[in-house]
């Protein structure tokens, strides 16, 4: 009778602790968490071009807008075939590393911490990421280590790979998703419609149409 009651208490035992361990929840991994978080869009935009696309951009989804503008205004950086421009990226390449080869931009406020996703709109200067663009990157790199990281390049019609260079140098430690947007100047007017596709192909989760957005 002892052993009956002995066999029946452990039974009991063994069915509660399993009962218990299915009421703890599972924790999520961290890329899981992270990629359903908030989204920013980083733009800088000189003709214009690449302010569409982040309008067209969050038409589809939920976003923060924050627009990069270099700290001198009225810089005509195309003026001479981009002489400016050029020069600018001559000096960033020269010495990647240091703090002064950058334009000085100006100052913004972002918490990275606000976002677990991050997608940058820019346009490509002499086959590189355009150069007040490069200094956020550079200022922020250490603050986006671990953010999902999409990249969306507006272009006449040069390819956009030296720019995917330049982003993921400049971010090391991003998540980068996916394959980069390249909107050209021959698909440009089909912008929306690039992006809905660019989207669905990646594996980032943000709200969808329909969504509050802040204008750029």
């Amino acid at each position: 009778m002892k052993r009956i009651t002995l066999i029946i208490l452990v039974l009991f035992t063994t069915f509660h602790m399993m009962a218990c361990t299915k009421d703890v929840p599972t924790e999520q991994s961290s890329e899981t968490t992270n990629m359903s978080g908030k989204t920013l869009v980083a733009y800088y935009s000189f003709t214009g071009d690449s302010k569409a696309i982040v309008q067209s951009l969050i038409s589809q989804i939920s976003a923060d807008v924050v627009e990069i503008q270099p700290a001198e205004e009225g810089i005509d950086y195309a003026a001479n075939n981009y002489a400016i421009g050029s020069q600018l990226i001559a000096d960033i390449n020269s010495n990647p590393t240091s703090e002064s080869s950058y334009p000085a931009i100006k100052s913004i406020s972002v918490n990275m911490k606000d976002y677990a996703n991050v997608i940058i709109v820019c346009p490509l200067w002499w086959s590189h990421m355009a150069a007040p663009m490069q200094t956020f990157l550079f200022q922020y790199s250490q603050q986006m280590a671990g953010k999902n990281i999409g990249l969306i390049v507006s272009s006449h019609s040069s390819g956009i790979s030296s720019v995917v260079a330049d982003a993921k140098r400049l971010l090391p430690k991003g998540n980068f998703f996916g394959e980069s947007l390249w909107i050209n100047h021959s698909n440009f007017s089909n912008r929306t419609t690039l992006i809905v596709e660019w989207l669905s192909k990646t594996t980032l989760i943000v709200n969808v149409a329909g969504s509050k957005s802040q204008e750029p």
